[in-house]
């Protein structure tokens, strides 16, 4: 009995669970990666994938941090939080050291317009004198990815509200002409509302294509190779693929190289 006394009273046998190191990741209104519900309570697919990191490994503890978008960048210097997902190094982090994983998912912006007769996708050839609407903070293509809120109200006469729920509805009210908002919002929004893909006329054209990483403080753990395995766990194990078959986006290899412009088939996940 000597033998299992001694065990027991060995270091090993009673030392305290490493406690899981706390990793702040920020999020912003970003439909329908990071949204707020009825009750204010944040939802999405960024709040589900920090769920299905802190089930997957017990290393780290996932924290949701919220930010504006605007501010990100600010809050980031800060030290507010520590990485963020679903962003783009090209979205005004070029002059900000940051550690960039590899991308993980393809999306891309659109123009949205209210659908009349005789309005087809030439309305969207020439945006000039166009009213364009947007999300502030965030940066479009055709304004040379300038988000400063003064330069596109002078130069765009452009709208800009928090959320492209506001945006379908100053379309509505006719507040502007053609408003911008990613392929992954349209899907879910036309899965959830199928009588308004006949109320909105959709651009087979491109405001622009990105390709989403997460972005982290350098030096902070995990880095951008730690959250590669990690996303790539996720995906053998075919749960991040689970997480984001709900809002309509598939593995990009599975994607119909013969599919139409206005399939919405290019959202993916890579």
């Amino acid at each position: 009995m000597l033998w299992l006394a001694l065990i027991l009273l060995s270091p090993l046998s009673w030392a305290a669970p490493q406690a899981e190191i706390q990793v702040k990741v920020g999020i912003y209104p970003y439909p329908p990666y990071v949204e707020q519900n009825e009750q204010g309570e944040y939802e999405g697919i960024a709040i589900s994938l920090i769920q299905l990191l802190n089930e997957h490994q017990n290393q780290y503890q996932f924290v949701a941090v919220p930010i504006s978008p605007k501010r990100r960048y600010q809050a980031f210097k800060m030290g507010d939080y520590d990485i963020i997902f679903f962003e783009n190094s090209a979205w005004g982090w070029e002059d900000i050291p940051v550690e960039i994983s590899r991308p993980y998912q393809t999306d891309g912006e659109v123009y949205v317009a209210l659908a009349e007769e005789n309005r087809d996708q030439q309305y969207f050839a020439d945006l000039n004198n166009k009213r364009m609407i947007g999300i502030l903070g965030f940066h479009y293509g055709f304004a040379g990815f300038n988000a400063d809120e003064n330069y596109l109200r002078q130069n765009f006469h452009m709208i800009l509200s928090w959320t492209n729920e506001k945006n379908l509805a100053l379309l509505r009210e006719r507040h502007g002409d053609i408003a911008v908002m990613s392929k992954a919002f349209l899907h879910r929004f036309f899965k959830d509302n199928p009588d308004a893909r006949e109320e909105f006329l959709v651009s087979d054209r491109y405001d622009q294509r990105y390709q989403h990483s997460a972005l982290i403080r350098p030096g902070f753990m995990p880095g951008a190779n730690e959250i590669n395995q990690l996303m790539d766990e996720l995906k053998s194990n075919g749960k991040l693929l689970e997480l984001f078959r709900p809002y309509g986006i598939r593995a990009c290899s599975d994607i119909s190289l013969d599919a139409q412009p206005g399939q919405m088939q290019d959202v993916c996940l890579e």
